[in-house]
């Protein structure tokens, strides 16, 4: 388990919907850092102030300040929240980046950077037994908006039997 994760806007506002921000900070040994960019990205969302309410209710969740971004993480151009997120994890030993962003994770991959989205966390829930069945909550992410290439999907629930 990593010692700090740093989460960005999407797996914020997915995981929260599906009761999973206690996943997020259960699977880290340290804490949770949110940049206090994707916390105006989430505030600006319909339901913001319950997400953020609920990120201050969580003991191992920080908020923490905006930085300079490397001149490597802002040539990829992404958005301001993944952009901080990233620039917050780049060099860091044992530090995971929470990010959906297609664009966003392949940066990180690019720089060493380990990541995890809000499906690789659904999944470790599953797998710590936190939930009884992967499939439904899945199913309301996608619903609830987030992409996922179906034969990713499909992957992903063969390899925790589902």
């Amino acid at each position: 388990m990593p010692d700090r994760m740093i989460v960005n806007a999407s797996p914020l506002i997915f995981l929260s919907r599906v009761g999973g921000l206690a996943w997020l900070c259960n699977l880290c040994t340290g804490r949770v850092d949110v940049v206090r960019a994707v916390i105006a990205e989430v505030a600006a969302g319909h339901d913001g102030q319950i997400i953020i309410d609920a990120l201050e209710a969580e003991q191992r969740v920080s908020v923490v300040d905006d930085i300079a971004v490397p001149p490597v993480i802002g040539a990829w151009d992404l958005g301001l929240g993944e952009t901080q997120v990233l620039g917050h994890c780049l060099g860091q030993a044992s530090v995971i980046a929470v990010l959906d962003d297609g664009a966003a994770r392949q940066c990180a991959r690019s720089l060493g950077i380990p990541v995890v989205g809000s499906l690789g966390v659904v999944l470790a829930a599953k797998r710590m037994g936190w939930i009884a069945s992967a499939r439904p909550v899945i199913e309301r992410l996608l619903a609830d908006g987030l992409y996922l290439r179906p034969s990713l999907v499909a992957e992903a629930l063969a390899e925790i039997g589902e």
